[in-house]
C-alpha cells in the first residue's frame, strides 16, 4: 500500500508506541491533528468502500476451500473496519495509538487477504474488487492527511444503495453528528423518493441545470433554478425530476441523536402519492426558509472583499426540545480572498468549494483544493483558506448544533 510521508510517521510512530508497552511519549501535536485527520478520511468509508467491497464480493464466490478460509477471513475484518467507523474519534494520543493504528492493521489485513485469494482464484472480478479497494483506500493514505472527495461522479465500489429508496449515496465528508453526501441519480431512480426522518435533519442541494418538483410535507412546488432547502425531523420531503438530464443531489444529514450515518438508519419511505400533494408557489410560507444557493453564490462571486453569511440558520431545524434530539444544521457561505479567512475554532465543519481554488491550512497541513471538492475541519482545529489565483472563492460550510 502506498503512503504519504505523514501517514507513514503517524504509523511508524504508533508501532513503535505499542512495541514499547502503548508509551505515547513520542507522539506530538502535529501526531495527533494528523491522526485525527486520517480517522476522518476512513470514517466515510462505513457506507464507502468497506461496505460496497463486502456487497462485490457477494457476487464472486470463492472458487476453493483455501479462497473460502481467505474469504472469510476479508468479510470479518471488512466488517470490523465498518464497525470501527461508527466509533468516536479521540482527540488526543489515542486517535494515534489505537484508532489509526487499528484502521492501517485491519485494511493491510483485507489487502493481503483478498492479493492472496486473488493468486489462489486467478479471478478476473475478484482482481477488479481487490485494484479498487486498494485504489479506494490509497486515496487517503497517499494524501497529506486533507483528504477531499468530489460530488462530479459516483466512484465505482465506494456507495450505499439505500433500502427502501433504492437510491445510491456517495458519502463525501463525515463528521461527528452530521455528514455531506451525494445522491447519484444516473441509475434506474431518477427521483429522490418522497421520505422522511424521525431524529434527523436534513438540506437538500441543487445546482443548475435542475427542473423538477420539490416536495416538503403535505406540499409541492416547482423548482427550476438552484436551491437549498432545509428539512426538519419527522418532514416527508423528496424531488422529482421533470427534465431528461439526471439532477444529482448532495445533500447534508445530521443527528445528535444517531451520527453522521444515521440517515440510513432513520428512514422512512412515504406511502403517499406526490399527485395528492398540493400544489404552491416555491416563494410560498410553505418554502419561505428554501434559499436560492447559486444566486448567492453568484452575489458572493461579485464581491471582493473577505464576507461571511448566514444562509440557514440552525434553528430552522433544531428540534432539541421536542424529544428527537436532532439539533439543527446551519449552513454558511463565505467570499474569501488572497488575504484568507480563518474559520471559528469550534466543532467539526463540512466544507464544500463552490467556487474557485483555494489553499486550505489546517493546524499547520496544507493542500490545494478546487470547486466541487469537500473536506472536513474536525472540531477545536485551526482553519484556514485563501484564494490561489484570480477566480474567485465561494465556500459553503456546515455544523450542527443546539445553540
Amino acid at each position: 500500500m502506498r503512503t504519504h510521508e505523514n501517514y507513514q510517521s503517524v504509523v511508524d510512530k504508533a508501532n513503535r508506541c505499542h512495541q514499547q508497552n502503548r508509551n505515547p511519549g513520542e507522539i506530538s501535536a502535529q501526531d495527533i491533528t494528523l491522526g485525527r485527520l486520517y480517522s476522518y478520511a476512513f470514517r466515510l468509508h462505513v457506507i464507502g468502500v468497506f461496505h460496497a467491497t463486502r456487497v462485490a464480493l457477494l457476487s464472486c464466490p470463492p472458487t476453493s476451500a483455501i479462497a473460502e478460509i481467505l474469504r472469510q477471513r476479508t468479510v470479518e475484518t471488512l466488517e470490523d473496519l465498518t464497525g470501527q467507523s461508527t466509533e468516536p474519534i479521540p482527540e488526543d494520543f489515542r486517535v494515534v495509538v489505537s484508532t489509526v493504528h487499528r484502521y492501517d492493521r485491519k485494511i493491510r489485513r483485507v489487502i493481503d487477504s483478498l492479493s492472496a485469494e486473488q493468486r489462489e482464484s486467478n479471478n478476473t472480478k475478484l482482481n477488479r474488487i481487490t485494484e479498487r479497494f486498494i485504489q479506494i483506500v490509497e486515496e487517503i493514505t497517499t494524501s497529506c492527511g486533507i483528504h477531499v472527495m468530489q460530488d462530479t461522479h459516483a466512484p465505482e465500489q465506494a456507495g450505499f444503495v439505500v433500502p427502501g429508496l433504492g437510491i445510491t449515496i456517495v458519502p463525501l465528508v463525515y463528521g461527528d453528528h452530521h455528514s455531506w453526501n451525494l445522491a447519484w441519480l444516473a441509475g434506474e431512480e431518477r427521483n429522490v423518493p418522497t421520505h422522511r426522518h424521525h431524529h434527523g435533519v436534513e438540506i437538500h442541494l441543487g445546482y443548475e441545470p435542475t427542473h423538477g418538483v420539490t416536495v416538503l410535507g403535505d406540499y409541492r412546488a416547482k423548482v427550476d433554478e438552484g436551491y437549498a432547502m432545509p428539512i426538519p425531523p419527522e418532514t416527508d420531503h423528496g424531488w422529482v425530476n421533470t427534465s431528461e438530464t439526471p439532477h444529482h443531489v448532495p445533500f447534508i444529514f445530521g443527528s445528535l441523536a444517531h451520527a453522521g450515518w444515521g440517515v440510513f438508519l432513520d428512514v422512512e419511505a412515504s406511502q403517499q402519492p406526490v399527485d395528492h400533494l398540493t400544489w404552491v408557489e416555491r416563494e410560498s410560507m410553505r418554502f419561505s426558509q428554501m434559499v436560492y444557493l447559486e444566486r448567492e453564490i453568484d452575489n458572493a462571486a461579485r464581491v471582493a472583499s473577505n464576507m461571511r453569511k448566514t444562509l440557514i440558520p440552525y434553528s430552522v431545524t433544531n428540534r432539541s426540545g421536542s424529544g428527537s434530539g436532532s439539533g439543527g444544521l446551519e449552513l454558511s457561505l463565505t467570499r474569501i480572498n488572497s488575504y484568507g479567512y480563518s474559520y471559528p475554532v469550534d466543532d467539526f465543519r463540512a466544507v464544500s468549494i463552490s467556487r474557485g481554488t483555494a489553499t486550505v491550512s489546517i493546524d499547520g497541513i496544507e493542500r490545494e483544493v478546487h470547486a466541487h471538492d469537500h473536506f472536513g475541519i474536525p472540531g477545536r482545529l485551526a482553519a484556514t483558506l485563501r484564494q490561489n489565483g484570480n477566480s474567485p472563492l465561494v465556500v459553503l460550510d456546515a455544523t450542527i448544533r443546539t445553540h
